[in-house]
């Protein structure tokens, strides 16, 4: 259980420094005209819609949970752990993918912010309490179901980019299209990101303490990742790259869908303070 003293420390530890980050990151890729200068078009117009979640959604997702996990609300404890992960799995991406700029220190420090939370905060809850939090439902079944189906779904659909080219001996268009070695969020989702989500979902379904911490966490990102992709699909046809401009809304749909799941799962926390 954590102490009250030692919670606020920790929250405010993590989140102070790594909102201000996150803002010095989305304001010089936004307001100054070098940071992305040697960036290919596509992967120029990828990184201001990133920008600009980051900082009207982020930012705002970060403070507002770090305030409420501080009055006592368990919910919101998954709420900022999802956003941490967010911003680590965005700060990977900009720290080793996009070129040499005067903010490197400012994607390094935010990346090693996002990353000590998320090993900290779970290490000093242990999924055992979070497990407790949680009354008897049947909604496990739900919540792994549809955890599953992202994992599986999105899985399968970089595969169907990969796999061809690899056995053409090819490089995928998509990567061509941003100039660089390697597709940074094929490397995070196929590693890491997505058989996390398969394995939390049979944790889950097997009532296992750890899917009960990742699962809201994952649900998290994945709402906040999908909506990020929405933007990024609306920045690229402004822009004049691209033309899918439905796939925006299929990605506002899943994200719906993700949060309607993620409140029905947390729907069931004991109403006592973390």
């Amino acid at each position: 259980m954590i102490d009250s003293e030692l919670r606020g420390k920790t929250i405010l530890g993590f989140t102070i420094p790594t909102v201000l980050l996150i803002i010095a990151t989305s304001l010089g890729g936004l307001l100054l005209e070098g940071t992305y200068s040697r960036e290919t078009s596509e992967w120029l117009a990828q990184a201001i819609a990133q920008d600009f979640v980051d900082l009207v959604l982020i930012v705002p997702t970060l403070a507002v949970a770090a305030f409420l996990v501080m009055r006592g609300k368990r919910s919101a404890w998954f709420v900022w752990l999802g956003a941490m992960l967010y911003t680590f799995y965005t700060f990977v991406i900009y720290s080793f993918s996009v070129h040499f700029n005067a903010l490197f220190l400012v994607y390094c420090w935010a990346l090693g912010f996002s990353a000590y939370a998320l090993i900290t905060l779970p290490v000093q809850v242990g999924p055992a309490t979070v497990k407790s939090w949680f009354g008897e439902t049947e909604h496990e079944h739900i919540t792994s179901a549809f955890v599953l189906v992202a994992g599986v779904l999105f899985y399968l659909m970089w595969l169907k980019e990969d796999l061809p080219a690899m056995i053409s001996d090819q490089t995928p268009a998509g990567l061509q299209a941003t100039g660089l070695m390697s597709n940074p969020v094929h490397v995070l989702d196929l590693s890491l990101i997505l058989p996390g989500f398969i394995i939390t979902s049979i944790l889950l379904l097997r009532r296992q303490a750890v899917g009960y911490l990742f699962a809201p966490v994952l649900l998290v990102f994945g709402v906040l990742m999908d909506i990020t992709i929405a933007a990024i699909v609306v920045v690229m046809k402004v822009r004049g790259i691209g033309g899918g401009g439905a796939v925006a809304w299929v990605f506002v749909i899943f994200a719906a869908i993700g949060l309607a799941v993620l409140i029905g799962f947390l729907r069931h926390l004991k109403k006592k303070e973390v």
